[in-house]
């Protein structure tokens, strides 16, 4: 009887595949072989990544916290952080660091080199050992692959890169949350071994997973959400036992043993729950849409915080998270609840602004191995290619935030370092310092020695009144020529910007500029301040601004030195039109040595709020360079439309119409 031709060609196809999944098979495991060398080169690779340019960025504020908080005595550290946002784990094991390895920004930043470093082997182990049942089928498990594949991701992944060059407990923190993981996974697989339940392995791992999980809850409160993770997936596999054999046989031990577990975690956690508890305040809370919300963890889980959003890339990792769903099955029930039970916490809580996604440091190592199951877990070549390409893209992007990171000024973190060695160039002999808001004071002071000049406001944890930002910016001032202000945070600490305010009308702002995210500012403090006009002109500035007057202070300067300058304004009608005053120092040749261009009140006094009649104050100071000449230099003032600079208001004069004013002549001695 002859074949059917129909069976033949069936037949034929059959065999074709078989030989093609035999093909990619054979390849897979001549690759398993080399497994251990391309885990070393991902490692080296991730070290490479998170030491490179590890020292060259200044401490910020945290991170100046960081350094301050771990040098005291681990009795203080432990007080210290009573009445902190952290826990003191993180501060302890710093305090012992630095004394193996010194208290350089190179040294207390390379804890959390090492704790990310540890992440990627980590994640590793924890995707091999997802799936115990395909561990077993000898030479289909492609356990080995997904594991190298999803530690490749963590060691390139940017916000882990990030965190592991920042002296903070965040990378600890993601350390903590894959180790208590691996620990969970191989305590569940002893246990569920019915010849070694009643054994000491039970034991052992049972109480190294308790380590784990009680020193992730001293590290960050936001642990919780990977207990949180655990217990899910515990309760999730004892339904699977019971829907798969309609008893829960196999899972006796875990519903004996692992609610002990629990109990030890939190026992040993209880000395600090009261603290912990306290964290929890009643402010507001505030969320996003939830479609706002995933698209920016998503963005930062994939590429971090130092690349701006692209919608297209996002598509790529959407089209990965479904394949990897689709193909991935039981065996991305821990990862899938490893990244959305954190984010559910975030939504929750209200923690859902971008200064808390470092909070995601514990869900990176489940979102790398979502990703990269969507090339491992599917034998349908087409699939597997498109995920290919798919995860090839990925590390593109990846790179380009890295870039960014690494080089990018508008990324860089506040230089501090810069800030304090500038105050201590220009050596000015009676400078302060003023650090709005107080928490700058630790990362300031790592780097500024004189501490006796240096003061947090506000001062205590309530908001300001001007009474006492009067009578504490009054004492300051009587004892200083010279302030320099570092502004960050006004809108948590200082909202009114009373503190501006003041110094703005008893000072006279010299300099004004941005470092990160902090502003730098100069000024000078009279002997007293200038609140009557010595020089009257009665000078019209375009239709409807009139400059009374002026008062004028030293003019015999010495470079380093700020020219102070007080303006009476005044309007006879609203100002529709922002504007900006100008002061030019110009030498002998015409040429600009020096300008200051800032709105009215530092900033504070916009001529969109002026009021017709109303005499204005403006303080301005000018800060002769350093290096400048001895000589005489002519002082102009001119106004300019603020959205339109080379718009100047022509000023009429005795002497006819021009664009700037000569206010006097400055001379500058050695």
């Amino acid at each position: 009887m002859n074949p059917n031709p129909k069976d033949l060609t069936a037949e034929n196809a059959e065999s074709a595949e078989k030989k093609r999944e035999n093909s990619v098979f054979s390849a897979l495991s001549a690759v398993k072989k080399y497994h251990r060398w391309l885990l070393v080169v991902i490692l080296l690779l991730a070290f490479g990544l998170r030491i490179h340019n590890l020292e060259v960025q200044s401490f910020w504020n945290d991170e100046g916290n960081s350094a301050r908080l771990s040098e005291r005595s681990i009795s203080l550290i432990i007080e210290g952080t009573a009445s902190d946002i952290h826990p003191p784990l993180y501060y302890l094991l710093l305090n012992q660091w630095r004394k193996l390895v010194g208290d350089s920004e190179f040294g207390l930043r390379s804890l959390s080199l090492f704790a990310g470093l540890l992440v990627v082997p980590l994640t590793f182990v924890l995707a091999k050992n997802l799936n115990a049942k395909a561990r077993r089928r000898r030479g289909k498990s492609k356990d080995w692959l997904l594991g190298l594949m999803a530690a490749a991701l963590v060691a390139i992944n940017p916000g882990m890169v990030y965190y592991s060059q920042e002296a903070r407990m965040y990378a600890l923190l993601g350390f903590w949350a894959v180790l208590s993981t691996v620990l969970l996974l191989r305590w569940l697989s002893v246990s569920s071994d019915q010849y070694s339940v009643n054994s000491k392995s039970s034991l052992v791992w049972g109480g190294a997973y308790v380590l784990s999980a009680v020193a992730g809850l001293y590290t960050h409160y936001f642990f919780p959400a990977i207990l949180l993770v655990h217990n899910f997936f515990i309760l999730l596999k004892i339904i699977q036992d019971y829907r798969t054999n309609f008893t829960i046989h196999n899972s006796l031990f875990t519903i004996k043993y692992w609610p002990l577990l629990m109990l030890a975690t939190l026992l040993l956690y209880a000395p600090w729950m009261p603290v912990f508890l306290d964290q929890f305040g009643s402010d507001p809370i505030s969320r996003p849409g939830i479609g706002e919300f995933a698209t920016a963890v998503f963005h930062f889980l994939t590429f971090g915080q130092t690349m701006e959003l692209e919608a297209s890339l996002l598509w790529l990792v959407a089209g990965l998270l479904v394949i990897g769903v689709v193909y991935g099955r039981s065996k991305l029930i821990l990862p899938i609840f490893g990244v959305l039970v954190p984010l559910g916490m975030m939504y929750a809580t209200g923690t859902t602004g971008s200064e808390y996604h470092k909070f995601l440091m514990v869900a990176v190592p489940f979102w790398a191995i979502w990703l990269a199951a969507a090339f491992t877990e599917t034998n349908q070549r087409g699939v597997r290619l498109l995920a290919g390409v798919l995860l090839l893209v990925l590390p593109w992007g990846m790179w380009q935030s890295l870039q960014n990171m690494y080089g990018d000024p508008v990324y860089a973190r506040a230089d501090y370092r810069a800030m304090a060695q500038r105050i201590l160039a220009e050596d000015h002999p009676n400078a302060g310092v003023i650090l709005d808001a107080a928490n700058q004071w630790e990362a300031f002071t790592y780097y500024f020695p004189d501490e006796g000049d240096v003061y947090p406001l506000p001062e205590g944890r309530s908001r300001p009144t001007p009474e006492a930002i009067d009578a504490t910016l009054s004492q300051i001032a009587a004892q200083h020529d010279r302030i320099y202000a570092i502004f960050w945070g006004e809108a948590q600490r200082d909202p009114e910007r009373l503190i501006e305010r003041w110094l703005d009308a008893h000072a006279f702002k010299a300099t004004d500029e941005w470092v990160g995210d902090v502003r730098f500012v100069t000024y000078a403090i009279p002997s007293a301040p200038a609140t009557e006009m010595e020089t009257a002109v009665s000078l019209p500035f375009g239709e409807n601004i009139m400059l009374d007057g002026y008062t004028l202070g030293e003019t015999t300067l010495r470079p380093g030195d700020i020219v102070e300058v007080t303006l009476f304004w005044e309007t006879a009608v609203p100002l529709q039109n922002r504007y900006k005053v100008f002061l030019h120092l110009l030498d002998e040749n015409g040429n600009l040595v020096s300008q200051r261009d800032s709105e009215p009140g530092g900033g504070l006094a916009l001529t969109t709020t002026w009021q017709p009649g109303e005499v204005v104050l403006d303080n301005h100071g000018l800060l002769l360079p350093s290096e400048l000449p001895p000589g005489s230099y002519r002082l102009l003032l001119g106004l300019y439309d603020l959205a339109n600079p080379a718009d100047r208001l022509p000023i009429t004069t005795s002497d006819g119409i021009t664009d700037t004013y000569l206010l006097a002549t400055v001379t500058v001695s050695e």
